[in-house]
C-alpha cells in the first residue's frame, strides 16, 4: 500500500464537490490549514501531492474572491479579437483557398 500523502479536490458523479485524500494527505493537509492560519499562505508541494499548491488564509468575504469579470474596454475588445480570430479569419482563409 502506497503511504505517500495525496490529496485531490474531486468534482465528479462519484465524489460530488469533495476533498478526498488518504490518512497522511489529510493530516499533512490538515497540518497545512493550521499553519496557514498563523502564516497566511503555505505552499503543499513538499507537504503532499495535491492537484493545488497553496492553502491560503484571508480576511475577505466569500463574494470578494470570486473571480471578476473583465469590465471596460477590455470587456468588449478581448471577445472581439477573440471572435475575429476564431470565426472571420478562418472564413476568409477558406473563401481564399476555394475561390482564388
Amino acid at each position: 500500500m502506497n503511504n505517500q500523502p495525496w490529496v485531490k479536490i474531486y468534482d465528479d458523479e462519484a465524489w460530488d464537490d469533495a476533498i478526498v485524500g488518504n490518512r497522511e494527505g489529510l493530516l499533512a493537509l490538515k497540518h497545512a490549514i493550521d499553519d496557514a492560519l498563523e502564516t497566511e499562505c503555505v505552499e503543499v508541494a513538499d507537504r503532499f501531492k495535491s492537484d493545488f499548491g497553496v492553502v491560503a488564509f484571508t480576511e475577505q468575504n466569500w463574494e470578494q474572491t470570486e473571480p471578476t469579470e473583465v469590465k471596460g474596454i477590455w470587456g468588449f475588445i478581448v471577445p472581439f479579437v477573440v471572435f475575429l480570430w476564431g470565426v472571420v479569419l478562418p472564413l476568409y482563409a477558406i473563401y481564399k483557398l476555394a475561390f482564388e
